[in-house]
């Protein structure tokens, strides 16, 4: 089996960067899409009841580690003196294909609330990437004379992919990602307290902070 590989490192003749930004990885934001929805939402945050610190800290902890962004792409690297401990290849170029994460942690918010003002104010903590995976099953290796070929063992296929994990998290675009990670973080929040401001309970504010 063969399969070009270009001087460059390119394959497949892919001339665009897959690079697919999903705003919102949460499931509930998917639920929105139905009518049915509201109720769903409403009796989740029950807006008839009193709001306290310890209600509204409850409500966010049950969403936890909220995805809001993630990047998949692919990689492509080239190693003329080996690189990875393969035994008899000291040329070779590898595919993978990763998978980041970014999000927030909610625990962490900050809650404060104006029983007087009927005001709902919550602060965000910064977007952090979550997690940095590469797909196993991606993994390609080609020799330089673009032949494919599988890794020689367990061993080789693990050196690979810590490779790969650390070439992408050398190149990835934190700023990019966890930008819009912030911004859908809010957009999340917002809606899931839109029953209790449409109930003319409270007045939600939400607020973002940056990452550093």
């Amino acid at each position: 089996m063969r399969a070009r590989v270009d001087k460059d490192g390119s394959s497949f003749k892919m001339s665009l960067k897959a690079t697919i930004i999903l705003a919102v990885v949460v499931a509930v934001i998917f639920m929105f899409a139905g009518g049915w929805i509201r109720g769903a939402i409403t009796k989740f945050f029950n807006p008839q009841q009193e709001l306290t610190n310890e209600v509204v800290v409850k409500q966010l902890e049950k969403i936890q580690d909220l995805t809001t962004a993630k990047e998949t792409d692919y990689g492509f690297e080239k190693y003329e003196d080996g690189g990875i401990a393969f035994l008899n290849k000291k040329q070779f170029t590898m595919f993978y294909t990763y998978e980041v994460r970014a999000g927030v942690d909610l625990a962490k918010a900050q809650i404060k609330i104006d029983k007087d003002s009927k005001t709902v104010s919550i602060t965000l903590p910064a977007p952090k990437i979550q997690s940095v995976a590469v797909n196993p099953d991606s993994l390609r290796f080609f020799d330089k004379s673009d032949s494919f070929f599988n890794a020689a063992d367990v061993e080789d296929t693990k050196a690979a992919m810590e490779d790969a994990k650390k070439k992408t998290e050398a190149r990835l675009d934190r700023t990019q990602l966890l930008k819009i990670a912030n911004k859908q973080a809010k957009d999340v929040i917002e809606r899931l307290y839109e029953p209790t401001a449409e109930a003319g309970m409270y007045t939600v504010t939400v607020t973002t902070t940056n990452p550093k």
